[in-house]
């Protein structure tokens, strides 16, 4: 956004560029100068208080409409840089004109964010979710709105009349209506559509600054998992909308009858019992991060499959010497089961003795197990921590799986499945294994389950005969 001297037509007015989309429009700001007055403007624009040399009243009066932020009202661009703030993801060129136009005026109505666009509410769950500190949520939210409004960007004018009751122009230059995706347009058919598009191009191009000569980056398919994810925030925000009386639930577009929200692949993800203990008896240069990520992924396969978020926000406070265990509430549902934490008790075996020795400062109550957090951090800076310690965990546990013969593809993930599935192919109770991974359903522990190995299936089918 910045400011426009239009010479056109002997016009002189200050104009206000406004660029959203590599589209952009001019807002006229009422404010005609000359053109040495507009010079000498420019020279002075942005600051905190125009030179204090100058006396000229009338330059002075321009300059405060336009750049003030002590005067009631503020000047013209900061009024305008915060409608677009306030605005956000939900920026239009009519809704931003909408709120401009009110500029001076004593009672200006709110900023309208309307209850039933869909990617608005998308936003402020995203929001709310951050305000408890629910980050990784909150990014998921914001994605799917992200991907929802690529996907609605892409309709052409037949799409736009079939999905958004959009009609198609009548004149071959005509302005596009600007396209809300509201509850109303959510329906099987839309879903379903958004599938397809998401199967093909649903993973955005990460390159947009390309050098000379160089090929332009294409969108690439997202992953089934992915869609699941996505539509299952959706399906949220359609279930908050419904019980906030914002949408019919005649509506609904989801279950029984409707679209059908996929699973995913169910790609075995857990290692037979020998490919782990390969990875328990291998020996990595003392002190290298190859070690660490070793370390991490074995505490996680010893200690329940604990995901490494857990494994950071261990304190010493949560470890019982004398019974040889420790006890915790996973991160991810600590703050959305408030009334019910359930505490997941570990054996703490001679191994993960050795793990936690090799890394620990301080055995105080509230010191931290790992030294990777600190109680300084902020929760966007523990994630980034986490999310930088599970990249390079990945990285060399790989690598690792490399040196090891081991064929599959494994992340922090396999010590998860690989902990629930030996210990079902063990002849544990499936009710055991739930409690363990503290899982609230045992529909939710059999997706972790892997398949038997050939030779369990022929000790069992022994019986058969």
């Amino acid at each position: 956004m910045n400011l426009f001297f239009d010479t056109r037509r002997d016009d002189n007015k200050i104009k206000l560029n406004v660029i959203f989309e590599r589209k952009q429009k001019l807002f006229s700001t009422g404010i005609k100068v000359s053109k040495a007055e507009w010079e000498r403007l420019k020279k002075n624009a942005e600051k905190e208080s125009p030179d204090g040399k100058i006396k000229d009243d009338n330059f002075l009066d321009v300059w405060h409409k336009l750049w003030s932020r002590e005067t009631d009202p503020v000047g013209i661009v900061p009024f305008a840089r915060n409608i677009t703030r306030q605005l956000g993801p939900n920026f239009t060129f009519d809704l931003f004109r909408e709120s401009f136009e009110n500029y001076g005026k004593a009672e200006a109505p709110p900023i309208p964010v309307e209850s039933d666009d869909v990617i608005s509410m998308l936003d402020l769950k995203a929001k709310a979710m951050e305000s408890e500190e629910r980050l990784g949520s909150a990014a998921s939210y914001r994605d799917t709105g992200i991907s929802l409004r690529r996907f609605i960007s892409s309709f052409n004018d037949a799409d736009r009349s079939r999905f958004l009751n959009i009609p198609k122009p009548t004149k071959r230059n005509a302005e596009k209506v600007t396209a809300i995706l509201r509850f109303e347009h959510v329906t099987p058919d839309f879903l379903k559509a958004y599938e397809q598009w998401m199967l093909l191009y649903g993973r955005a191009a990460k390159k947009k600054n390309l050098k000379r000569g160089e090929a332009p980056a294409i969108d690439t398919p997202a992953t089934l998992t992915t869609v699941g994810i996505y539509c299952r925030q959706l399906r949220s925000v359609f279930n908050d909308a419904i019980k906030d009386k914002v949408v019919s639930s005649d509506l609904y577009p989801f279950g029984k009858g409707g679209y059908v929200i996929p699973a995913g692949a169910n790609i075995k993800k857990a290692l037979s019992k020998a490919d782990v203990m390969k990875i328990i008896s291998y020996q990595s240069e003392p002190g290298s991060y190859e070690e660490r990520g070793r370390d991490l992924w074995v505490f996680s396969y010893l200690s329940n499959g604990m995901n490494i978020t857990d494994i950071c926000n261990i304190k010493w406070k949560d470890i019982d010497r004398a019974g040889n265990s420790l006890s915790f509430v996973r991160q991810k549902t600590a703050r959305t089961r408030k009334g019910n934490q359930v505490r997941i008790k570990i054996n703490l075996f001679a191994e993960s003795w050795n793990i936690i020795n090799r890394y620990t400062n301080s055995t105080a109550s509230e010191s931290y197990v790992f030294p990777f957090l600190n109680s300084g951090m902020t929760a966007k800076q523990k994630k980034s921590t986490v999310s930088q310690i599970v990249t390079m965990t990945n990285l060399h546990i790989r690598n690792i799986a490399k040196k090891l013969d081991i064929a599959m593809d494994i992340t922090t993930y396999a010590a998860r499945h690989s902990f629930a599935t030996i210990l079902l192919q063990s002849e544990a109770p499936i009710a055991f294994i739930s409690q363990s991974l503290g899982h609230q359903n045992i529909s939710t522990t059999q997706a972790y389950l892997g398949s038997f190995d050939d030779e369990k299936m022929k000790k069992y089918l022994e019986a058969l005969i």
